[in-house]
């Protein structure tokens, strides 16, 4: 009997003939029932063929006779993981990994079980020493940089996907993640680009539509991202495609439609840390229909899924008594105001425009607003001046108590810092201002002040319980912003902290600075762009009025208000906290002094 080889077995493999690999490896079995290589080749075909229950004999088989072979530990693992049997999955990847301790790939497939388990701390660290061992393997850079970001880091994300725009073609599943995680940092075009290709070597791929669907949305454009989803049967779309499609109802207006959608993908991926943006999405239609405790259900089940993962990555947080917002202490006083040298120090018109507050009131309208003025540039939310303060702690410093120490040379040099920083986001023109919005620079207006001290600074307002309200019902996603957001009693004593925080220190240092309330804004454009003019020295403001046909046209915006600044202005988030008074009652005390101070009732 002429048994078929090994050689053209594995050779009918790689041609995709499982069919054939599969029935000459079972004629080889027949007359060598011992045969490794003829079990392997086995093995893998049935898998290839969606036949796991069929395979994982075999592959436990292997392992039985050789024990000692890393590879068919692997391989079991990863039929197992395949197969939905992760905690059988883990202990095989493990049994692999102490006979091959340095095999890049076993340590890459373990980080893929880890993410699968939606573990996504243990998916970075494992993916990061792949990584290491395999730098030119896509694989553990891709799903590393999907850990990083789902961590907040996105800076070790971007490093992990430098040079991703060189990588050669890769399977489906790869191209599809690769794209998510670059949609993630921001590189949407280099996305479009990756996931169009794949089209075009395989048009028939559910997954790069849904994707591209995905993107579409969160670039608002909506007509080409419901075509996109359109071209995929509803029945082949996965958990990405259900939340597409909700997410599209949402913005059509068809908010019961999105609830229900919403419901029903809560209910088919269940409870983990990556889906809490979900339960916020529902929130958010629960709330448009005017279900106040439906939507503070969906809000507490959106908080816990959070604080799984921010809990391990700020443990020091979980206490509820903890400050998530240390930099609150950081302040100057009177006295150190008194000893600050001067310095030589840029313009007004050298200078970037500031956009501060506590998060949700308002910061990312007005700066989209300004955006749209051809004279002012902005870059979207950055944490450079976090960065000046580290370099000035790297130069021996300490901030905020030796700011007064630091003469001409030493704040050129920070200011160095912070404009290279810029300039790897935004490249500005000459004349065009800079508009600089992060919230929580509120709470660095210590070192703005004294490397800008001629900076304009815009104070946005909004009724501290709509505030409140609104960062509750956020899905943020730095740890120590969850945390933060995790209770309104957390929330309130948080903004009355950053809030103090403004008063006191404006008062010590005196910043050429502009309060200006979002209700104003809504209520009355016209009068607050020309005193939004006024203040910045412009004189035409009409562009000011036409942000949202300005926004839908840059596509990405990095915040998560991007559904609403590429809409005309509108009074919907006005007074929505009036609605939740049961839920909002206990901090009414702690947030009285700021409505007082800022002028809004709690009538």
């Amino acid at each position: 009997m002429n048994l078929p080889t090994i050689p053209a077995l594995e050779r009918a493999l790689q041609a995709g003939s499982y069919k054939d690999a599969e029935a000459g490896a079972r004629t080889r079995l027949e007359v060598k029932p011992d045969d490794v290589s003829a079990l392997v080749i086995l093995a893998v075909a049935l898998g290839a063929q969606g036949r796991l229950a069929e395979a994982l004999p075999y592959y436990r088989q292997l392992t039985d006779a050789q024990p000692g072979e890393a590879a068919h530990w692997s391989n079991l693992a990863t039929a197992l993981r395949e197969a939905g049997k992760l905690d059988e999955a883990a202990v095989a990847y493990q049994q692999a990994q102490v006979l091959s301790p340095h095999d890049a790939s076993v340590l890459a497939n373990l980080g893929l079980l880890r993410w699968q388990q939606g573990d996504v701390i243990e998916t970075r660290s494992i993916m990061l020493e792949a990584s290491q061992r395999a730098p030119d393997s896509a694989e553990p850079r891709i799903y590393g940089a999907l850990a990083c970001h789902a961590c907040a880091e996105d800076d070790e994300a971007r490093r992990l996907l430098s040079g991703s725009a060189r990588w050669p073609p890769m399977d489906e599943s790869l191209e599809v993640d690769l794209a998510t995680a670059l949609i993630q940092i921001e590189q949407t075009d280099a996305a479009e680009r990756r996931l169009r290709q794949l089209l075009d070597r395989k048009p028939d791929s559910a997954r790069a539509r849904v994707q591209l669907a995905a993107l579409y949305e969160r670039l608002s454009r909506i007509v080409e991202a419901e075509n996109m989803l359109a071209a995929v049967a509803p029945e082949a779309w996965d958990d990405e495609g259900l939340a597409v499609r909700a997410a599209l109802l949402l913005r059509a207006g068809r908010v019961l439609e999105a609830r229900t959608a919403y419901e029903a993908l809560l209910e088919r991926v269940g409870a983990t840390a990556a889906n809490a943006p979900f339960h916020f999405a529902l929130a958010k239609a629960c709330d448009r229909l005017g279900d106040a405790a439906s939507t503070m259900r969906a809000l507490e089940n959106g908080h816990a899924a959070q604080l799984h993962t921010a809990s391990r990555l700020a443990p020091d947080l979980v206490d509820p008594a903890s400050e998530p917002l240390p930099i609150t202490r950081q302040r100057v006083t009177q006295a150190d105001r008194a000893r600050w040298q001067a310095i030589a120090a840029p313009d007004v018109q050298a200078s970037p425009i500031f956009v501060v507050g506590f998060p949700r009131s308002g910061t990312t309208l007005l700066e989209q607003m300004l955006d749209a003025h051809p004279a002012l540039r902005s870059m979207d939310e950055q944490g450079f001046f976090q960065d000046v303060i580290e370099g000035m702690q790297r130069m021996g410093w300490t901030y905020p108590h030796d700011l007064g120490k630091l003469d001409s040379a030493t704040c050129a040099a920070l200011r160095a810092i912070y404009w290279a920083k810029v300039a790897t986001v935004v490249a500005l023109e000459d004349g065009v201002r800079l508009v600089d919005k992060n919230p929580l620079n509120i709470l660095r207006l210590p070192m703005l002040q004294r490397i800008f001290p001629n900076a304009s600074v815009i104070l946005a307002l909004r009724h501290p319980m709509d505030v409140v309200l609104s960062c509750y019902m956020q899905s943020f996603r730095a740890p120590a912003f969850q945390m933060l957001c995790s209770s309104l009693d957390r929330l309130a004593r948080g903004y009355a902290n950053a809030l103090r925080f403004w008063m006191d220190q404006s008062e010590v240092l005196r910043p050429h600075a502009m309060e200006l309330r979002y209700e104003d804004l809504v209520e009355d454009p016209a009068r607050y762009a020309r005193a939004l003019g006024d203040f910045l020295g412009l004189e035409d403001v009409s562009a000011l009025l036409q942000f949202d046909t300005h926004a839908r046209a840059k596509g990405f915006i990095s915040t998560p208000s991007y559904a609403q600044v590429v809409e005309p202005l509108h009074k919907r988030a006005v007074g929505r906290w009036q609605r939740y008074r049961p839920w909002l009652e206990p901090v009414r005390l702690e947030l009285a002094p700021f409505c007082e101070r800022f002028g809004y009732s709690l009538d």
